[in-house]
């Protein structure tokens, strides 16, 4: 039986100051943040990533995760320096990072694309395992990993031990049989969850225009879905709230209520037919 612990991702409220991530995710009572790459821990910025490990444990609270934007090559194809993100990583006290499958959608990347996002990939993992460090892929539009098949066809590509997924209910495919069934597909290569509840009207123009983020409650019957689909029992895993409505803290604090809840319900139920 494998755990499920909360959390958020810290891009979640990109605008504050990582002593105000953390008040707030210990007054919601979750477990965990995943700091993000981008705007609180910047690899390389060791200093900053001690200070944020200092504050997250003294609130009592776990880092689930380096949130990191390293994709293997950049969008010229140029190889993206690994170093300064493990040792960010190894820094925050984590033993993940989630990347990035480089920039192409899986079905436009050419051979030589992909072959030099997989040279990229063999090198950082070569780096990560002797660290005990796992990479998990962000499960996400114009990347290797941007459907069902093309996740595990990369995964099986790599083959390395210390490679698992993300997942998160795919908002550019709004089928929720298609969703269900690739986390059922990819059930026990998937290390963290992302956790949000999104309306998306397709062809509406950015990423942010595309999308309604709609109060986490309101997707109670697709959630309990999905955390009814079992993952590899031999691993922790963590749900990280990524992104609320309005990105109102006040929000925050109700969504990660009905996460807090739907978790305990979901694995008191599993723990109980356990016995």
């Amino acid at each position: 039986m494998h755990t499920m612990k909360t959390g958020i991702c810290s891009i979640t409220f990109a605008q504050k100051q990582p002593e105000e991530v953390v008040a707030l995710v210990k007054q919601a009572g979750l477990d965990a943040i995943e700091w993000a790459g981008n705007v609180h821990v910047q690899p390389g910025e060791l200093k900053t990533a001690s200070r944020v490990r200092k504050m997250t444990e003294e609130a009592g609270l776990k880092v689930s995760s380096y949130g990191s934007y390293w994709k293997a090559v950049d969008s010229d194809g140029t190889a993206m320096p690994f170093e300064p993100v493990l040792e960010s990583a190894l820094t925050l006290g984590t033993d993940t990072i989630r990347v990035w499958a480089g920039t192409n959608p899986s079905d436009a990347a050419t051979d030589a694309q992909r072959e030099k996002i997989v040279t990229g990939f063999h090198h950082a993992l070569d780096q990560s395992r002797k660290l005990g460090i796992n990479l998990a892929l962000e499960f996400h539009a114009n990347t290797l990993s941007d459907s069902n098949t093309a996740t595990m066809d990369f995964l099986d590509e790599i083959n390395h031990p210390n490679l698992f997924t993300y997942w998160q209910p795919i908002y550019w495919i709004t089928d929720p049989v298609y969703r269900l069934e690739g986390l059922k597909q990819l059930s026990d290569r998937v290390l963290n969850m992302h956790v949000f509840h999104w309306m998306f009207r397709p062809g509406a123009g950015s990423w942010i225009e595309s999308t309604d983020r709609r109060p986490l409650d309101e997707g109670s019957r697709d959630w309990n879905s999905y955390f009814s689909v079992p993952l590899n029992s031999e691993m922790d895993h963590y749900a990280l709230m990524e992104f609320v409505r309005g990105d109102d803290p006040e929000q925050f604090l109700k969504d990660a209520a009905v996460l807090r809840h739907w978790v305990a319900a979901q694995y008191a139920d599993a723990l109980s037919l356990d016995r």
